[in-house]
């Protein structure tokens, strides 16, 4: 094995192309990191925080489920943010070896950035339509209340659809995702 010389430049692409792949993995790992955050979060709003609030005196699970909503939010956009710069850093490193995407591939890019497209857009209504609204609602609520706020039960009606849109859309962005990297 030479290491300098004639095969010089061989050795200089190799070690590049493994510098490329720690990359690659290191990137790859972060965004399963990231996607596991943004659905987990989801799940574990609908499947525990959800039923939880049911068993409780309405002023505390108002208050209780506004609160989840604000952490749900900000973990959520941690993923978002993360999922968006891995999704781009993993399309950079993908292997040069492989040459140009083919069509099967880039349809599958296209339909995994739309389900992207539209899981985020479906967290922006969440945001920044409802939220602020859920917010001011629940702060409204009187201590004394027996009963939730008729408006209130609407809008997280309305916040609860979207999200159980996102956690039905997590799947598929998953399948789409092994996809690509088998194609």
């Amino acid at each position: 094995m030479q290491w300098f010389g004639a095969d010089d430049s061989d050795n200089v692409a190799l070690l590049h192309r493994s510098r490329m792949t720690t990359w690659h993995t290191v990137s790859l790992f972060l965004h399963l990191l990231a996607l596991a955050l943004w659905i987990g979060a989801m799940v574990f709003f609908l499947i525990v925080m959800g039923p939880a609030v049911q068993e409780m005196a309405p002023t505390i699970a108002v208050r209780t489920m506004n609160r989840g909503r604000m952490g749900l939010e900000s973990i959520s956009w941690i993923g978002i943010g993360l999922l968006l710069v891995t999704g781009i850093a993993n399309l950079a490193l993908r292997n040069p070896a492989a040459g140009l995407p083919g069509g099967t591939y880039m349809v599958l890019l296209g339909g995994k950035f739309f389900v992207f497209l539209a899981m985020t857009v479906h967290h922006c209504l969440q945001v920044f339509k409802y939220a602020p609204r859920i917010a001011q609602q629940s702060a409204a609520v009187k201590e004394s209340a027996t009963d939730w706020p008729e408006a209130l039960v609407s809008d997280w009606s309305r916040w609860f659809l979207l999200l159980k849109l996102n956690a039905g859309l997590g799947p598929v962005a998953v399948l789409l995702g092994l996809a690509l990297a088998k194609s």
